[in-house]
């Protein structure tokens, strides 16, 4: 299989594509390193991230960008 892991230099990213790298061909995913860059906060980046990589059997986002403060001052 084709899998794309979004988030793979974090703890977590990087536990899956140990696990998967072997049987499977992994395409690596970050905001600075990886087969591709891809910024999760931005909606272009990650349409060009998709677009770069093409067709792919499974994705994986082990990345995450949160704000923590009041409800009233999140964002969508």
């Amino acid at each position: 299989m084709k899998i794309l892991i979004v988030g793979v230099n974090g703890t977590l990213g990087s536990a899956v594509r140990n696990e998967l790298a072997s049987d499977h061909e992994v395409i690596s995913a970050s905001r600075s390193e990886g087969d591709v860059n891809v910024d999760i906060t931005s909606v272009e980046s990650i349409k060009a991230m998709y677009q770069k990589v093409g067709k792919m059997d499974a994705v994986i986002c082990a990345a995450g960008n949160a704000y923590f403060g009041p409800l009233n001052e999140l964002t969508p």
